[in-house]
């Protein structure tokens, strides 16, 4: 036992109490967490191998940029065996999707050092990648004891965690020195981890991978078929807000009724609203939430044709990075709370206008790119109702600001091939 284990078992309690309460109101960690303690181990070790590749993300956004890396490696080495890992329950069945073709998939173990231990030994990996701001202590102490090349693959490292890890000092430098080498997203990442791991790390700046694991745009037969499932009528336009957070749901549905309301004075189709809140355990409450502020709403889960007016509720894992494409205008939330925003340019990758709101503080690389390039609508709260009806009243505008959002997203990948590089350069020089 080391004294992160020590801090851990200091902590237990309340994570512990935090746990139950989750469990018992939204059904989470019934999957993940007896699979964090080891549950779902190989019996015996597996044999090594020249490669076995072990990548961890936390959840869907961090396992969808995994994809993305684990796609040209495994296309660069077809003899490679792929273990992926993530600790969140919709992380761990994004991957089933992401990384089908994975050899081994399974929960992150919980960052104690006996945990960690016996998961490194039963699976046998030879790489450890891991994906943006998962610095667990023991996993990076075990995996340098082990011999096992440690990689932080579009890292980022915020004001926050900036802040969280230099207090820490000189502790947690030997977590940082396990790594051998830093691939980050920005210029201001980069020199945030000089600061904490000090001069004779070895940090590239690469870009910032979500951009390449983003979802292709759909076929005319895919969208049409989204678009019905939804009820659009012909000629009707739909909006899609995406990833919204608690208040933000009525916050859009209170502003697309203002608009709708203004379009139906100017003659035009009711327009469509469908909204995806971003965490499931949170689909009955949105719903609850809609109904008091008066929407009448129709879980598409639940099949059958929307009754007119409704509130579309998209209450479905891994569709919504598709969805977008079906929309003629898409939301994305997280940011009208301060939550911090998220991935503006997964529904921009469709041709899609963005709209958002102005808290995008934990998405500092991508707003520098859509604020560059014009190509996303930040909106504060009480202008919602007229940018919307703006949008969906004006077809030149909507088009022109979609068009801007397509080639921001098109312009900026790249990425994940200059991570591969990376790490393949490191690996040849350690053999």
């Amino acid at each position: 036992m080391n004294r992160w284990d020590l801090a851990y078992l200091a902590a237990a309690p309340a994570f512990l109490a935090s746990v139950a309460v989750k469990r018992l109101r939204h059904g989470k960690y019934r999957r993940s967490l007896p699979g964090m303690f080891g549950r779902d181990l190989p019996e015996e070790p597996l044999p090594a191998v020249r490669e076995r590749v072990w990548m961890h993300s936390v959840s869907v956004g961090e396992t969808v940029a995994a994809a993305a890396i684990f796609r040209r490696l495994r296309e660069n080495h077809p003899g490679w065996e792929f273990l992926s890992t993530a600790t969140t329950e919709p992380g761990f069945e994004q991957a089933a999707r992401s990384f089908a073709e994975a050899d081994h998939r399974t929960f992150a173990p919980v960052d104690l050092s006996w945990v960690v231990r016996r998961f490194q030994e039963r699976w046998n990996p030879s790489v450890y990648i891991v994906l943006e701001t998962e610095l667990w202590p023991n996993t990076l102490l075990t995996c340098r004891r082990r011999g096992i090349p440690a990689f932080l693959a579009n890292g980022k490292v915020s004001e926050k965690s900036f802040r969280s890890y230099r207090r820490l000092g000189r502790l947690f430098r030997p977590v940082l020195d396990c790594f051998t080498a830093f691939l980050v997203q920005t210029d201001e990442g980069a020199e945030r981890l000089r600061t904490l791991a000090g001069p004779g790390a070895r940090i590239h700046v690469t870009g910032n991978v979500k951009l390449d694991g983003l979802p292709a745009p759909l076929t005319e037969e895919e969208r049409a078929a989204i678009r019905r499932e939804w009820s659009v009528p012909r000629g009707g336009l739909a909006v899609l807000a995406g990833s919204t957070h608690r208040g933000e749901e009525e916050l859009v549905y209170k502003a697309f009724r203002r608009a709708a309301d203004r379009l139906g004075s100017e003659d035009m189709p009711e327009p469509v609203l469908v909204i995806a809140p971003r965490h499931p355990e949170r689909f009955g409450e949105a719903a609850r939430r809609l109904r008091s502020a008066g929407a009448a709403v129709h879980p598409l889960s639940e099949g059958g044709t929307p009754p007119p007016g409704s509130v579309r509720l998209l209450d479905r894992m891994g569709v919504l990075g598709r969805s977008f494409g079906a929309a003629d205008v898409a939301i994305l939330g997280g940011a009208w709370n301060p939550i911090g925003g998220h991935n503006l340019l997964e529904p921009a990758n469709h041709g899609v206008p963005v709209v958002h709101g102005p808290h995008m503080h934990s998405q500092g690389e991508i707003m520098r790119i859509v604020r560059a390039e014009n190509a996303a609508a930040e909106v504060p709260e009480e202008e919602l109702a007229a940018t919307l009806y703006r949008l969906l009243y004006n077809r030149e505008e909507r088009e022109a600001l979609g068009k801007r959002g397509l080639q921001a997203a098109r312009r900026n990948a790249g990425a994940a091939g200059r991570t591969v590089e990376l790490i393949e350069e490191y690996l040849s020089a350690s053999k």
